[in-house]
């Protein structure tokens, strides 16, 4: 029944039930740090159990893991550390496909999965920070700037690209990295929009700190609050909070110490840059999000096609629908062809490495974080914006969650195709 596994691991005399448990517990690990939502990560672990056929239960959360195993009265715990790059992604992603095949011995799983943790970005930090620049660029077309802001987000991008870098490393002041880097953000924004004449400080000032805006976070949460994960649905939304507010706080701080007019706190984006440049602005993200995360290159041109696809299909459907809806649809769409993709596409391209700069560029936390702002600077224009921000992520939360259960349906259709052929 498990030939794959009987023919791998009856030479190794080392795997037992302890290295079964921490098997278990480290791929959880990896998968929290791989962004996968909790329902998730539960299921690869049981079809995980099953195939080395091992009786082990994992409890998940946003922030760490417990695997027990009864028969043995063992228990083990992993801690989710930051998140993995785009190449480690794909790695345990590749290796999790193996496992569950039971392909692979445990020990050596281990020694992979250590690997891919401790593994070193495969691209030089210049490379790195070119690609949060053009991240930043690539949001700012989103959002129609004008060329004088534009350049103002790209130049305050540089300095804080090379402060994300660095703290990555040292891992000095994670925690206040978020209201830190915002405040800084915010206040050589509004100090360039008091004496250079910027259009719209406070969207503006999002951008260079786009990457740590937790609307991935957000959408997760509820994504595990609607399958019945309360704890960590819940601990994840509290933890997303208080860094939306933190941030919003570092923004607000910087423009009462600036003392920026109220009547400059204005949403303009829609009429400054010209149309076309939506035609590039998607591109221009998704190669910011493929140099600075290290995308493997068997993923470039998918990553590519995703994200502009799916930001034109957004643009289509609010032609005939609510916008907070139309982008639910094509993130749901745009996740369950990328599994589609993953299972038929004879180099695998992981699906979350397709699928999460297409997500971080259409999910709204960027109109939460504007809205928080809104309201902490009285400007009820921009606090508006803050339903529309929340219907938009329960929209995209409820759409992959519907893909998330077509998507086994899909992946086996396709390969039927294959074996039929």
């Amino acid at each position: 029944m498990r030939q794959g596994w009987g023919e791998g691991v009856a030479d190794d005399g080392a795997d037992d039930d302890g290295q079964m448990l921490t098997l278990v517990a480290d791929v959880g690990e990896a998968l929290n740090r791989s962004s996968y939502p909790v329902p998730m990560t539960q299921q690869v672990i049981r079809e995980i159990c099953e195939a080395y056929d091992y009786d082990i239960s994992a409890e998940v959360f946003a922030t760490y893991l417990i695997a027990l195993d009864k028969k043995q009265g063992k228990v083990a715990v992993a801690n989710t550390g930051t998140m993995f790059r785009f190449d480690q992604i794909a790695d345990t992603e590749s290796l999790v496909d193996k496992l569950r095949a039971a392909a692979l011995p445990v020990t050596q799983a281990l020694k992979r999965l250590q690997t891919i943790s401790v593994a070193p970005p495969p691209v030089n930090p210049f490379v790195r920070i070119l690609g949060y620049l053009l991240m930043a660029l690539g949001f700012a077309l989103c959002f129609r700037m004008s060329f004088s802001a534009t350049i103002a987000a790209v130049v305050i991008s540089i300095p804080i690209a090379a402060i994300l870098l660095w703290s990555s490393v040292k891992g000095t002041l994670a925690a206040l990295m978020p209201v830190l880097l915002t405040f800084l953000s915010a206040l050589a924004i509004t100090l360039w929009a008091v004496h250079g004449g910027l259009d719209d400080p406070v969207r503006l000032a999002v951008i260079p700190v786009v990457t740590l805006i937790p609307g991935a976070a957000l959408t997760t949460a509820l994504i595990e609050l609607t399958t019945g994960d309360m704890i960590a649905g819940a601990t994840r939304l509290v933890s997303a909070l208080v860094v939306l507010l933190s941030m919003a706080f570092g923004l607000a701080l910087a423009i009462d110490i600036v003392g920026l007019p109220a009547r400059d706190l204005q949403d303009l984006t829609s009429t400054q840059a010209p149309s076309w440049v939506l035609w590039i602005a998607a591109p221009i993200f998704a190669i910011g999000n493929i140099l600075y995360l290290c995308t493997p290159r068997r993923v470039w041109v998918w990553t590519v096609v995703f994200a502009f696809g799916t930001f034109w299909l957004n643009e289509l459907l609010q032609t005939k629908i609510n916008p907070a809806f139309a982008g639910g649809v094509a993130l749901g769409t745009a996740l369950l062809l990328a599994w589609a993709v993953n299972a038929h596409a004879k180099s695998k391209p992981s699906v979350l490495v397709m699928f999460l700069p297409t997500f971080w560029l259409m999910v709204p936390g960027s109109m939460g974080f504007v809205a928080v702002s809104g309201a902490i600077t009285e400007d009820h224009e921009l606090g508006g914006l803050g339903t529309n921000a929340a219907l938009s992520l329960l929209s995209m939360a409820i759409c992959m969650m519907i893909a998330s259960v077509l998507a086994p349906f899909v992946t086996r259709r396709l390969w039927a195709k294959k074996s039929a052929v």
